[in-house]
């Protein structure tokens, strides 16, 4: 299952320097519904990311798996032959 794949860059229109990571939901200005919904997106990432690490405590998706290089790159030709 591919769940966090996804990667949003949501910023309110009106306010446009406001992080909930950063300012916290005291930091939203007259009640503001897309500084509200955007609060609310990223604490539901964080409950997501959460349940994740409970599910299984050892997942770490900060880390991309590494390709292994080709021994001789397909590209070159070979001037010897095979």
């Amino acid at each position: 299952m591919k769940i966090r794949a996804r990667k949003f860059d949501g910023r309110c229109s009106r306010h446009k320097r406001y992080n909930p990571a950063v300012d916290g939901p005291g930091a939203i200005r007259g009640a503001c519904p897309r500084c509200s919904l955007l609060f609310e997106i990223w604490e539901a990432s964080l409950r997501l990311n959460k349940l994740i690490r409970g599910f299984n405590p050892n997942h770490d998706d900060l880390e991309r798996p590494m390709e292994k290089a080709p021994a001789v790159d397909p590209r070159q030709m070979s001037l010897i032959g095979d």
